[in-house]
């Protein structure tokens, strides 16, 4: 059996900056600033990793960010219910009929991956015209600040859902960032990189990951990755 974890922005979708509109909208309502925004780059981070960097750089202290985070989420989940709808969000190519095949394929578990809190990945993904309960389970920012501690989660989960023991061995991490590569190590799951979101095939080779796609268009083809009948 195997374990399979999606990455949202820039692997399963295009947001267009939709979160990051939620965000600043968010920030700025609770805390009257959004800190240094413009210079600041969420591509790969947690949603409370990249909460606490930009309001500790506006200088808010950060017992105040951490004891706040539940009251940010659920505004945030506010916000996005409304912005996503009206936001121009939409399937990285390929996505749809990747999942529709994977969802029918025995013996493999879907799950998410994403720094997303656990409220508003299933608004993205709906906005997309993505079905979120093609995935079983999922591990989110609002599980974990460091994105790396979220493979043991999305493995322990699965195995208590399924009652099939899932490892590194048979869980693979598909993501568009060097920080999924990172995290695919760091839970020593097989790492597969796709270059459809805000890094280059160029950029995500440095990094080694065991596959590396440009995009997810070829569905057969990467099915036999994503189960190993191809390497």
């Amino acid at each position: 059996m195997k374990l399979l974890l999606f990455d949202i922005d820039g692997t399963l979708i295009r947001s267009h900056g939709a979160g990051r509109t939620a965000l600043i909208a968010t920030l700025k309502e609770m805390f009257g600033t959004a800190g240094p925004v413009e210079n600041y780059q969420m591509s790969g981070k947690t949603d409370p990793r990249i909460i606490i960097d930009l309001l500790t750089a506006a200088g808010i202290p950060p017992d105040t960010i951490h004891s706040q985070l539940p009251a940010i989420y659920e505004r945030l989940t506010e916000h996005a219910q409304h912005i996503f709808p009206r936001h121009k969000i939409e399937p990285c190519p390929g996505v749809p009929e990747l999942l529709t095949q994977l969802h029918q394929h025995p013996n493999t578990v879907l799950g998410l991956l994403t720094g997303n809190i656990n409220t508003t990945a299933p608004l993205k993904l709906r906005a997309a015209g993505l079905d979120p309960n093609l995935f079983a389970i999922g591990a989110y920012g609002s599980d974990a600040i460091d994105r790396n501690q979220l493979p043991a989660i999305a493995m322990r989960r699965a195995s208590e859902l399924t009652g099939h023991e899932f490892t590194g061995n048979n869980t693979v991490i598909i993501g568009d960032t060097p920080a999924d590569i990172l995290c695919a190590r760091a839970g020593r799951a097989t790492a597969v990189a796709v270059a459809s979101g805000w890094h280059a095939a160029t950029t995500l080779a440095r990094y080694q990951p065991d596959h590396l796609l440009e995009n997810l268009t070829n569905t057969e083809h990467v099915i036999q990755i994503l189960l190993n009948h191809h390497s």
